[in-house]
């Protein structure tokens, strides 16, 4: 019998990504919208064929009235998909709250945290999530606008680290299509239809000018894009792995590159392997393409000696005539490089 195309699209994503083995479990993300119940299904269509056990996982973020029916409609049709239901909830206003990086991006960091948890408790291999075809050419043009570089063009991947993505070569209007044939409802998320949103900007209006007047493949079009520069991101990510630890060392909880050496390499390559660099010591939240190109200004300049710049995450850059130095900020130190705002 012939595999069901969203079930045949999912199947093969595994097959690349290597997960999950025989007997190895994966959690699955679900929202209750239509691309999550979509892959929700396929992959429990897939369980027995692939010998691997599912667990669906439920985030109410508390933020609307409706989202306790959220987690009562997932969890009805995990029972009806026999597939083991884990829900939880969040603090996601008080997140919010603490940190400056405004609602989504609490709701974002809760969800994931949430969903390593699940990951954990039961002891999966992966975490499955359903963004499509549709959101990787959203993701593209929200960084475009913002002014990213390629590795912020090649948007999201089929799997980064614990996360996969089976559906990324899957347009929405397919998974439609799965869920009228297969008779599955879904939930509406109200604030997907916000027109204060920028991503619901380029979804409603954008995109579809895009699709009308230049190319009504524009979609497919975006993704394959973001894929290519995927490939040529990941090259030179690799080169800058290389690069870090051949002129780097580690001092303590520093990390000390060759300032010279950093100077002279291509720029493309000096500003990922800085990147890299900042995600060895501390991670990228905060930075973007201003504190980079500010860094690589003073390793660049005649005499940097004695330098000191504060960046996000509680870090510092210190300078000597050989040595570019990424460490813990010093006590007293409050001010932060100055940054670009554009993306990285």
């Amino acid at each position: 019998m012939r595999m069901p195309f969203l079930a045949a699209a999912v199947d093969r994503a595994l097959q690349s990504a290597g997960l999950p083995a025989r007997g190895e479990t994966i959690v699955v993300g679900l929202s209750g919208g239509a691309d999550s119940i979509a892959l929700a299904d396929a992959l429990a269509s897939l369980r027995r064929r692939r010998g691997f056990r599912l667990v669906a996982a439920h985030l109410d973020h508390g933020l609307r009235p409706g989202s306790a029916d959220d987690a009562a409609f997932c969890h009805v049709l995990c029972d009806a998909l026999a597939v083991p239901f884990r829900g939880g909830t969040a603090p996601v206003r008080a997140r919010a709250r603490r940190e400056t990086g405004g609602l989504e991006q609490a709701a974002r960091g809760e969800r994931y945290a949430f969903l390593r948890r699940v990951r954990d408790d039961e002891a999966a291999v992966a975490i499955a999530v359903a963004h499509t075809e549709d959101d990787q050419a959203e993701t593209l043009l929200l960084r475009l606008l913002r002014g990213a570089g390629a590795s912020g063009l090649a948007a999201m991947r089929p799997r980064s680290g614990d996360l996969l993505r089976p559906l990324l070569g899957v347009s929405r209007a397919r998974v439609l299509e799965h869920l009228r044939e297969r008779g599955l409802g879904w939930r509406e998320d109200p604030s997907n239809a916000d027109p204060t949103h920028l991503r619901n900007r380029v979804r409603h209006e954008l995109l579809p000018y895009l699709e009308q007047r230049f190319n009504p493949r524009i979609r497919e079009a975006l993704a394959r894009t973001a894929a290519l520069l995927a490939d040529e991101a990941s090259h030179i990510g690799r080169q800058a792995e290389l690069l870090v630890q051949t002129i780097g060392s580690r001092e303590g909880g520093a990390l000390v590159l060759d300032r010279l050496l950093l100077a002279a390499a291509p720029v493309a390559l000096a500003r990922a392997a800085l990147r890299q660099a900042l995600q060895e010591t501390g991670g990228l939240t905060g930075v973007d393409r201003g504190h980079v190109e500010r860094v690589l200004q003073l390793c660049r300049s005649e005499a940097p000696s004695g330098r000191r710049l504060l960046l996000p995450g509680g870090r510092e850059v210190r300078f000597t005539h050989h040595a570019v130095r990424l460490e813990k900020r010093a006590a007293g130190a409050t001010k932060a490089v100055s940054s670009s705002r554009q993306g990285p």
